[in-house]
Parts: structure tokens; sequence; C-alpha cells
């Protein structure tokens, strides 16, 4: 009874301690990433854009989605007015300076960076439930290795009917 006790108390505190993190370590996060064959999706987003919030709304509130997101990809919020520390290979400073170090050119943006550090795929701007869904199976799935993304999305509505 007493190591259950104190195993939860050191699983719990190993959780807080991760769960007030405030710096975002990519670099451990993508080894985790590897570690579970699953791929990092950063979603960058600016106070006051009404295409974030519509994104956060609609898209992180869709069962199909997360669940998606939740068995294909580890999620990293970069929130731009976020002034705690970002850390990803020689990069070290705040969420909006790395949301311009790795690309995120308009917002809300989705970047997507496999096992090897690398920028596999970038989708800026708004997308809907259906675009979202299809983006996040492209990159899931690995079809980025042999096609666009619009090839896909036409073999997917093929597919359809």
């Amino acid at each position: 009874m007493y190591k259950k006790i104190v195993r939860a108390f050191f699983l719990m505190m190993i959780f807080f301690t991760f769960a007030n993190s405030a710096e975002v370590d990519l670099d451990k996060i993508l080894q985790d990433a590897k570690d579970q064959n699953k791929t990092v999706m950063l979603f960058h987003h600016i106070p006051g854009c009404s295409y974030c919030k519509r994104m956060i709304d609609e898209n992180f509130k869709d069962p199909t989605i997360l669940k998606v997101i939740d068995e294909n990809f580890i999620y990293v919020d970069i929130y731009t007015a976020d002034k705690d520390k970002v850390t990803f290979k020689d990069f070290n400073g705040t969420h909006k300076e790395f949301s311009v170090y790795i690309g995120a050119v308009a917002y809300p943006a989705t970047i997507f960076i496999d096992d090897k550090a690398k920028v596999i795929h970038r989708a800026i701007g708004y997308r809907n439930l259906d675009e979202y869904f299809a983006e996040l199976t492209y990159i899931s799935s690995k079809s980025y290795k042999t096609m666009d993304l619009e090839s896909y999305v036409l073999k997917l509505e093929f597919e359809k009917d």
C-alpha cells in the first residue's frame, strides 16, 4: 500500500512539473514523438485573430479531428503572445520569435515536423473541418512522401465516389 501511495505521489509531481513547465523544449518533444512514432504538430496563433479563434472553436473541438491528432501527433500550442521560451536546435526565444523562425508567415498556421526535426508541411491560414481533416490524414498517412496535398485531396474525393 505504501509503495502505491509513494508511486502515485511521484507520478503527480512529474505531471505537475510538466504541466507547469513554461518552456517548450522541442528537441525533447521531437524525441518523444520519435519514441511514439508520431509527428510533431505546431499550431501557431495570435491574439485577436478571428480565424485563429474559429479554427480553435471548430477544429479543436471536433471529435474526429481530435482523434486523428491524438493517435498520430504530438500537439504543441504556439501562442505568439506567450513570453515563455521555445528551444529548438540552435533556437532559443519566445513563441512569437519561434513562429517567425519556423516560417509561420500568416496565422493561424499548423506546421508539421518529422522525427529528423525537418518541417514536412506548412498549413498556413484558416482550414475548415474537411480541409483540416484532409491535411491531418495527408501527414499521418505519410502521403506527403509520394504526392502533393492537392493530389491527395483529389484521391480522397475519387475514393468517396
